[in-house]
C-alpha cells in the first residue's frame, strides 16, 4: 500500500485566512502542482480521443465526468455533499458509452482517482483494485487482446496514481501547516509535566522534610530548637545548592531524536508510477514490435534505473548513473534496436530530478534538449503518429516529468514542514527549560535565603532575645510553605507575584540579615503587568544585595515619574565598582536578563561614597490605553514609616 488515504482529510483541510504569507505560498505551490497535472491528463484524454478519430463533439463528451472529480478534489465538502458527487461521477462516466459505445480509448481513471481521494485506506485500496480489475476484464469482454487489456489497465492506474499522489500530499502539506504548533503545545506539556514531577521528586521532598524539622521546633525545648534549627539551616543549604544545579541542567537546549525522512506516500507513489510506467512501455514494445526477446535488453536496463532512482539518496552521482541507463541505449542506440528507444518515455523521472536538483538555465537547458531528442523518435522508428498523436505524447511526457518533479518537491516540502515544526517544539522547550531555571532562581532562591537568615537570626537570638527568636520561629513554617506554592507555580507555569508581599518580605529579609531597611513607596494601585515586573526586579535586587554586599543600610524608593514608575534601590556595601549591571551566578537570570523581560528600562552602578544604587522604570500603562491612577502615598505593612520620597 501507499500508506495512506488522503480522502480522510478532506474534511479536516484548513481554512486559508490569508495570516501566513510563507503557508499561503505553500499552499498555493501545491495546489498548483496538483491542477496542473489533473489539466495535462485531461488535456491528454481529449488527444487521445481525437487520435481515435472521434468528433470534437463526442470527444467533449467524454469528458462528462471530469466537472465532479474536480469538485471532489476541491474540498472540504459534507459527507453527504461528496456522496452526491461520487454518485455524479460514476453516472456521467456512462454517458461517453451510450454516444460512442466501446469505439474509444475509454479508461476509467477518475473512478480510479475518486476510489482513492474519497475513502479511508482500507476502503480506498481495496476499491482501486477493483476498478483495474473490472478494467481489464471490461477491455476483454470489448473485444481486446490480453496485451491490450493490460495496457488499458496499466493507463488506468499510472492516471489514477499520479493525482492521488500529488493530493495526498497536498492534504499532508495543509495538515502541517495547520497543525504547524501542535507538535510544540505537546511537548511542551509533556516537558512541563516531566520537569514538575522531577522538581517535586528533587526539591519538593526536601522541602517538605524542612518543613517537618521546623514544625517540631517550634514548641520544643530550647535545645531541640536549637539541633532543629541547624538541621533545617543545613538543609535550605543543600536545597539551594540543589536548585542551583537543577537550574544549570535546564539550560541545556533538550534534544528531539528521530531523524525526519521523505513521506512514504511521495517514496510508494514515485515507485508505483515507476512500475506502472516500465511496464507499460514494456508491453507497448512487445505490441507493436513483436519481439519478446528485446525483453532480455529493456527489462534490466528499467531495473537497475530504477534501483538507481528509488533506493539512492538523491544527488548528482544519481542524475549522472540514471542518465547513463535510460539516456545513452535509448539515444544512439534506439535507432538500432528499435524498442530500445521506448526507454525514452522513462525520462520524465530523470528530468524530474533533474529540475528538483538543479538551477536553472542548466535545469532548463537539458530539459529542453532531452524534449528535442524525444521528437526524433516520432520519425524514426516507424510507425510514425498523427498530429494528435504526436502531441498526446508529449503531453504524456509533460505531465510525468511535472509529476515527478512535483513528487519531489512536495517530499521536500513536508520534510521542511516536519522540521519547521520540529524547530518550534524545540524552540519552544528551551524556552520552558529556560523559564523554570530562571525562576527557580528569581522565586525560590530568594525564599529559601529568606529562610536560612532568618533561621541564623533565631539562632542567634535563642540566648538574648527568647522571645523574638520564638516569634522568628514561628514564621518559618510559613515562609517554607510559600516556597512549597512557588515550586508548584514554577512547574505549572503560573508564577505570579505581588508587590505589596515582595515588598514586605524585602523588608524581613533584609532586617533579618543585618541591614537597616527603609521602604517608601509614592504610587497607587499599578497594572498587573507592572505589578509583577517591579516585584520581579525587587526581590532580584534585594537578593543581590544581601548575597554580594557588605550593606549596613538599604533604601528602597518606589515613585511615579511621569508616564512610568521607578523603582530605586540604593545600598552602602558596594565592593569593587561594577562596569556593567549585575549579573547573577550560574543558574540565575540577573538583573539584565529581568530587563529585557519585563520590557523595562533599568541601570546600575556605583555611586560616591561606597553606595550602589540600581533604577528600573516602567511604563504605568504598557498596552496604551491611556490608564493609570493618581499617585497616593502608600505605607508598606511591616515597614518603619516612611522616610520620605528622596533619598
Amino acid at each position: 500500500m501507499l500508506g495512506i488515504s488522503a480522502s480522510a482529510a478532506v474534511e479536516d483541510d484548513p481554512v486559508d485566512d490569508g495570516s501566513n504569507d510563507v503557508g499561503d505560498s505553500q499552499m498555493r505551490l501545491v495546489r498548483l502542482m496538483m491542477w496542473t497535472a489533473l489539466g495535462l491528463i485531461m488535456a491528454n484524454r481529449l488527444l487521445a480521443a481525437r487520435e481515435q478519430g472521434l468528433a470534437w463533439s463526442v470527444a467533449l463528451v467524454t469528458m462528462a465526468p471530469y466537472p465532479p472529480l474536480v469538485a471532489l478534489l476541491a474540498g472540504p465538502r459534507r459527507r453527504r455533499v461528496r456522496g452526491g458527487l461520487l454518485v455524479a461521477l460514476v453516472l456521467l462516466y456512462t454517458v461517453p458509452f451510450a454516444v460512442a459505445g466501446m469505439h474509444w480509448d475509454w479508461l476509467p481513471w477518475p473512478l480510479a482517482v475518486a476510489a482513492l481521494c474519497s475513502f479511508r485506506a482500507r476502503v480506498a485500496w481495496p476499491l482501486f483494485g477493483l476498478v483495474l480489475v473490472t478494467t481489464d476484464v471490461a477491455g476483454m469482454w470489448a473485444g481486446d487482446d490480453a496485451l491490450l487489456a493490460i495496457t488499458r489497465t496499466q493507463k488506468t492506474a499510472n492516471d489514477g496514481l499520479i493525482i492521488f499522489g500529488l493530493y495526498a500530499l497536498s492534504v499532508m502539506v495543509a495538515r502541517l501547516n495547520a497543525a504547524q504548533g501542535d507538535l510544540a503545545r505537546l511537548e511542551l506539556l509533556q516537558e512541563r509535566l516531566r520537569l514538575g514531577g522531577e522538581l517535586g521528586t528533587v526539591v519538593g521532598a526536601r522541602l517538605r522534610a524542612l518543613l517537618e524539622q521546623l514544625a517540631q521546633a517550634v514548641d520544643a525545648e530550647r535545645k531541640v530548637v536549637r539541633d532543629r534549627l541547624g538541621e533545617a539551616i543545613d538543609t535550605v543549604r543543600q536545597v539551594l545548592a540543589d536548585i542551583r544545579a537543577t537550574a544549570a541542567d535546564y539550560r541545556v537546549s533538550p534534544s528531539l531524536p528521530t531523524p525526519i525522512e521523505s513521506p512514504k506516500v511521495a517514496r510508494l507513489t514515485l515507485a508505483a508510477l515507476y512500475i506502472c510506467d516500465a511496464s507499460l512501455q514494456l508491453t507497448g514494445s512487445v505490441m507493436v514490435y513483436h519481439r519478446p526477446w528485446t525483453l532480455l535488453l529493456t527489462v534490466p536496463l528499467v531495473c537497475a534505473a530504477g534501483a538507481v532512482l528509488l533506493l539512492m539518496k538523491p544527488s548528482r552521482k544519481q542524475m549522472v548513473l540514471l542518465g547513463l541507463l535510460l539516456g545513452v541505449p535509448a539515444m544512439p542506440f534506439g535507432w538500432l534496436l528499435w524498442e530500445l528507444s521506448g526507454i525514452s518515455n522513462m525520462w520524465p523521472f530523470l528530468l524530474g530530478l533533474v529540475l528538483t536538483r538543479m538551477r536553472p538555465p542548466r535545469s532548463l537547458l537539458i530539459t529542453g534538449a532531452a524534449v528535442a531528442l524525444y521528437v526524433t523518435f516520432f520519425f524514426y522508428p516507424p510507425p510514425l503518429p498523427n498530429l494528435e498523436g504526436m502531441a498526446a505524447y508529449l503531453v504524456s511526457m509533460a505531465i510525468l516529468t511535472w509529476v515527478s518533479y512535483g513528487l519531489i518537491r512536495l517530499s521536500n516540502l513536508v520534510v521542511l514542514l516536519h522540521q519547521a515544526q520540529r524547530d518550534l517544539a524545540r524552540e519552544a522547550l528551551t524556552r520552558e527549560r529556560t523559564r523554570i531555571s530562571r525562576d527557580l532562581h528569581d522565586l525560590l532562591s530568594f525564599s529559601l535565603s529568606a529562610v536560612a537568615l532568618r533561621g541564623e537570626l533565631c539562632e542567634r537570638l535563642l540566648e538574648t532575645d527568647p522571645a523574638r527568636a520564638r516569634a522568628e520561629l514561628a514564621a518559618l513554617p510559613g515562609l517554607v510553605e510559600r516556597a512549597l506554592a512557588e515550586l508548584d507555580s514554577v512547574a505549572h507555569a503560573t508564577v505570579g507575584l505581588s508587590l505589596g508581599q515582595e515588598l514586605t518580605a524585602a523588608y524581613a529579609v533584609l532586617e533579618a540579615a543585618g541591614i537597616r531597611a527603609a521602604v517608601t513607596v509614592q504610587t497607587g494601585p499599578l497594572p498587573p503587568e507592572v505589578d509583577t515586573a517591579i516585584a520581579a526586579v525587587l526581590r532580584e535586587a534585594v537578593t543581590n544585595v544581601v548575597r554580594h554586599s557588605t550593606a549596613r543600610t538599604c533604601l528602597i524608593t518606589i515613585n511615579p515619574a511621569g508616564p512610568t514608575v521607578r523603582l530605586r534601590v540604593v545600598n552602602d556595601g558596594a565592593a569593587e565598582p561594577p562596569t556593567a549591571i549585575p549579573k547573577s551566578g550560574p543558574g540565575g537570570s540577573g538583573l539584565t536578563g529581568l530587563a529585557e523581560r519585563t520590557g523595562g528600562r533599568l541601570k546600575a552602578g556605583s555611586q560616591a561614597g561606597g553606595r550602589f544604587e540600581l533604577v528600573a522604570e516602567f511604563a504605568t500603562d504598557p498596552r496604551g490605553t491611556g490608564g493609570g491612577g493618581v499617585p497616593a502615598l502608600r505605607q508598606v505593612p511591616g515597614s518603619p514609616p516612611s522616610c520620605g520620597t528622596t533619598i
